[in-house]
């Protein structure tokens, strides 16, 4: 009887080649898949890299050059703004879904108690209306930092009586911690840590084991891979030494009539680096990486 190729065959392949091994391998050109429709199959891979930057912002105290004479601490006397990538994370390209429009609006109020990136328009220090030079104000703020930590010992130590007790002593010490950094920032100065993720997508191309993504630069930030400057930020494909074989399918020569082409992945440890640092690794099955193997088609007779 004539015999005829079974139309779930091909399909039938990838799901057993996968399922050994954890072996990642597909059928390479025209055939029929699970459902019975004909296809055409070029096995490729597309990654997915998210890169988190961390910008760290230091805000100077107004009265961070008297830090040294009233609290003998040594704060920042510079306002300074600095980037770095603090990890990445790679994976296989799934199902992309655009982002929903979103019309609503959305409405700031300032306050004048201040901000995480400004001081008060009144500090905290001023408890009259007369006025005082810079170190008089600061030396006033301090005694008074002193004053918040000797009221809060004397809460936890029960000197200052048994009215405050239970919930209203865990209240009383969280106010007073509060305020104490409140005056704290006025000599130390505010550190503001800000966290952003920049998502990258990586088609990815036959034996190349390097992709440039970005650019980083500690003042500026991240900058497309075609800035001048900044240290190189690229994801970086290392294949293991061997591909999977196919134990118990018999590879033919690509000659036999026979014959159907796979591609089978290579497993890859994919890295994305910062200069010579690697801030976020894992492995994945890469068709571009792997080999083109070819095996007995399945058929029926």
């Amino acid at each position: 009887m004539k015999r005829l190729i079974s139309i779930f065959a091909l399909a039938l392949i990838t799901v057993s080649l996968h399922a050994q091994n954890n072996t990642t391998c597909a059928v390479i050109g025209t055939h029929y898949n699970a459902d019975g429709e004909l296809v055409i199959s070029d096995p490729s891979t597309t990654l997915q890299v998210q890169i988190t930057v961390v910008k760290e912002q230091i805000i100077v105290g107004p009265y961070a050059k008297y830090a040294q004479r009233y609290l003998d601490v040594r704060p920042s006397l510079v306002e300074r703004t600095t980037y770095s990538v603090s990890n990445a994370k790679i994976s296989i390209l799934g199902e992309v879904t655009e982002p929903k429009y979103n019309d609503k609006k959305h409405t700031k109020a300032n306050s004048y108690l201040g901000s995480d990136t400004e001081f008060a328009r009144v500090s905290a220090e001023r408890m009259s209306s007369s006025v005082m030079s810079i170190e008089d104000a600061a030396e006033q703020a301090a005694q008074t930092i002193f004053s918040i930590r000797r009221h809060r010992m004397e809460l936890i130590t029960g000197e200052a009586g048994e009215n405050v007790f239970g919930a209203g002593l865990k209240d009383a010490l969280k106010t007073l911690d509060e305020k104490e950094q409140e005056y704290l920032e006025l000599f130390l100065g505010k550190k503001i840590t800000t966290t952003s993720t920049h998502t990258y997508t990586i088609p990815l191309a036959l034996e190349t084991t390097e992709y440039p993504l970005a650019r980083i630069k500690s003042q500026t930030g991240l900058q497309p891979a075609t800035a001048a400057d900044g240290d190189i930020v690229k994801l970086v494909l290392v294949p293991s030494a061997t591909t999977p074989k196919l134990n118990y399918i018999n590879e033919v020569e690509a000659s036999s009539k026979l014959a159907t082409a796979v591609r089978i992945a290579n497993m890859s440890t994919c890295s994305v680096m910062v200069k010579d640092k690697i801030v976020g690794t894992t492995t994945l099955p890469i068709f571009e990486l792997g080999r083109t193997a070819y095996i007995l088609t399945p058929i029926k007779k």
